[in-house]
């Protein structure tokens, strides 16, 4: 009889280091699966940041290609408004009623652009920023600073960081000594 209770505890000794051999692989198993699902949605945070960023790029290009093709039409716009305002007929009621269209016009590409998260680039008395300006002409003046935008021909378009297009400016320069003015 004692062997028998011998081989039991034996058998039960083995049991018990397979029960331990088992909690041990399935440790180990469960730990690789672990890891794996926090990788798998490490990957899907990932690629919903990647979908997020292409989206938003994706929607920076189409409101891009429709300033840049409506553009003309503001500056247009902007140039009738000048030139009604410069004309001698300027004071008359007709023409009155006509800049107040014209006026309105403005007025509805700037709200559709601020709508649509676009920023004016309009420089007057400011440092010359080649990010932003487009340099088309230079003008020697003591008048501002070497480097100020002094005249602004065209307005620039921006979407957030991104340049739509510059602004085209006058930039002052210092102006040359000549031998006249050393003599």
């Amino acid at each position: 009889m004692m062997e028998k209770n011998e081989n039991k505890t034996d058998a039960s000794a083995a049991k018990d280091q397979q029960s331990k051999a088992a909690d041990t692989n399935m440790d180990a198993e469960l730990e690789v699966l672990t890891d794996k699902f926090k990788r798998a949605l490490a990957d899907a945070e990932n690629a919903r940041k990647r979908a997020d960023a292409a989206r938003l790029d994706g929607r920076e290009h189409g409101v891009a290609l429709a300033v840049e093709a409506l553009a003309p039409a503001f500056d247009d716009t902007c140039l009738a408004i000048k030139t009604a305002q410069a004309s001698p007929d300027a004071d008359t009621p007709q023409m009155a009623a006509y800049l107040e269209g014209l006026n309105n016009i403005k007025a509805a590409f700037e709200t559709g652009l601020k709508a649509l998260g676009v920023s004016e680039i309009a420089p007057t008395n400011t440092p010359f920023d080649p990010a932003l300006h487009e340099a088309m002409q230079i003008e020697e003046t003591d008048k501002a600073k070497a480097g100020e935008v002094l005249v602004l021909h065209r307005p620039g378009f921006a979407l957030g960081k991104r340049l739509i297009r510059p602004a085209h400016v006058t930039v002052s320069a210092s102006p040359t000594k000549t031998a006249k003015d050393e003599g």
